[in-house]
């Protein structure tokens, strides 16, 4: 089906080259959340290695302790698409080049001795659904956006108790179509991240809540709760240190 479609976009087009697959569509970075805890395109900051908390597993007596813990880690990924505007109001073709990324193929690796890391039965690699759409470009430059994938998803993080202190690494890429029927594969786009334990959590019992502690904790948080990536995980149902 690509191949076929590939080709007839060529042939089509017999003065225009056909690029090399994944070469319209690219990741650049992972963005950070900004300071309205939102992920802006335009952001001049990125990350080069994550930060994950797995706090919650295996360290509360209690099954349910912990449980406003359990999150997946994100990758907040920005995308750029190549693809030149083509739509022709003269003849009534409607824009064929515009990009919508519907899924991301997700592999977890040590880095350390480069194999995926075993998850007690659950895939790796697994796939997970994305849902962006991405405008042609009229100019030499890219449109670019964000596209998250979860790329730790929740239920894996007792597969990584080992790699507390050291980092793992998430193989991603991303696979979407055009409204004119061709298949984009994107580059794969290789990310490392730390993994920690306890290092995002903060405990919030009842003595701290009501009080100036909580204010300032509270107020510059965002609302994932996602112990991830400098964000803490703030957990109700576990006690505060002043408390134990």
């Amino acid at each position: 089906m690509r191949c076929v479609l590939v080709w007839s976009l060529c042939t089509v087009s017999l003065l225009a080259a056909c690029a090399p697959e994944g070469s319209s569509a690219y990741v650049s970075s992972n963005l950070p959340m900004g300071d309205g805890c939102e992920v802006s395109p335009s952001a001049t900051d990125s990350l080069s290695v994550g930060l994950f908390d797995i706090a919650e597993d295996g360290d509360a007596k209690d099954s349910q302790q912990g449980s406003a813990c359990r999150n997946s880690y994100y990758l907040h990924l920005l995308v750029n698409s190549s693809l030149k505007a083509n739509a022709n109001p003269a003849t009534g073709r409607a824009e064929p080049n515009v990009l919508q990324v519907t899924e991301a193929e997700v592999r977890l690796f040590n880095i350390e001795e480069q194999v995926d890391i075993p998850f007690n039965g659950l895939p790796n690699p697994f796939r997970v659904k994305s849902n962006y759409t991405l405008a042609p470009t009229t100019s030499t430059a890219p449109t670019t956006g964000v596209v998250a994938v979860e790329a730790i998803p929740v239920g894996y993080h007792k597969g990584l108790g080992d790699f507390v202190g050291g980092q793992i690494l998430a193989d991603v890429q991303l696979f979407g179509t055009t409204t004119g029927d061709v298949d984009i594969d994107f580059k794969p786009f290789s990310y490392p991240i730390r993994i920690c334990r306890n290092c995002l959590k903060k405990c919030l019992g009842d003595t701290l809540f009501g009080g100036k502690e909580e204010e300032e904790i509270l107020g510059g948080q965002c609302d994932d709760h996602a112990g991830a990536d400098g964000r803490l995980c703030l957990d109700r149902t576990c006690p505060a240190a002043d408390s134990k």
